[in-house]
């Protein structure tokens, strides 16, 4: 009985040292702020991202602007990659082995009016203050916000949610996939919104005297058969709830 108390209080005592090491690991984890400009004149740009949490933001001038915060493992040597081809920019992320920290972080700074096309994988992404038409294609526990967008929508999640604030965009699609959800909410009234969702889907629209054709089971706003403005939503398994602002 005592040899084995003693090889459960040697064990416990192995793990709080491995657990205070980690601990300490991470309180000093290695830390890097990075800037780069990319040169451009195009009218659309792809955005690649793997493994980081990704905000793109409306800029000035030609060029692409691009912060880069890296803390822990993705600190280290050739563990995040950043490049600009064509009309493509990549940023990646990749930790491996035993990882105590692996935190990372880019900001981009983009002109304005261009189309903008996001691939993220593994990468929350919010979007905001964009003018130009949106397209993002998200996987592998993505979430997704759009903040104040104006030009037409195309968004797809098929890891997480897809969240639209403040938006001025005439229409927009969003698909999410597994346990995702839509949320949609409009500074001004759209032509045509398709929402389709794995969970629920909430889309609220301005309190104006607007009407709309909807194609919505649970919508709290009557149904115009008349109205050139279109509504759908669609759930595999969650609530659907349609309404305008108070």
């Amino acid at each position: 009985m005592r040899t084995r108390t003693a090889r459960a209080c040697i064990t416990a005592a192995a793990a709080f040292v491995l657990l205070a090491s980690l601990a300490a690991c991470d309180a000093s984890a290695e830390t890097s702020q990075e800037n780069r400009s990319f040169p451009f004149s195009g009218r659309s740009l792809t955005i690649d991202a793997h493994e980081t949490k990704l905000t793109v933001v409306s800029g000035s001038g030609g060029e692409i602007e691009v912060e880069r915060s890296l803390r822990g493992t993705a600190a280290k040597a050739g563990n995040a990659t950043w490049s600009f081809e064509g009309d493509t920019l990549s940023l990646s992320v990749e930790c491996t082995g035993i990882v105590v920290t692996c935190e990372s972080e880019h900001r981009v700074r983009v002109p304005k009016n261009i189309e903008i096309r996001v691939k993220g994988t593994g990468a929350n992404t919010r979007l905001e203050g964009l003018s130009g038409p949106i397209t993002a294609s998200l996987s592998h526990d993505s979430s997704l916000r759009v903040v104040r967008p104006e030009g037409r929508l195309r968004l797809r999640n098929g890891g997480g949610n897809i969240t639209v604030t403040q938006a001025r965009s005439s229409e927009v699609h969003a698909e999410t996939a597994a346990d995702g959800t839509i949320s949609l909410s409009f500074a001004a009234a759209p032509r045509r919104v398709e929402a389709h969702a794995a969970e629920s889907v909430n889309i609220t629209l301005p309190s104006g005297s607007e009407t709309y054709r909807v194609d919505a089971v649970g919508a709290e706003i009557p149904n115009d058969p008349s109205s050139d403005r279109l509504i759908v939503a669609r759930t595999v398994d969650g609530l659907i709830k349609v309404r305008k602002a108070q």
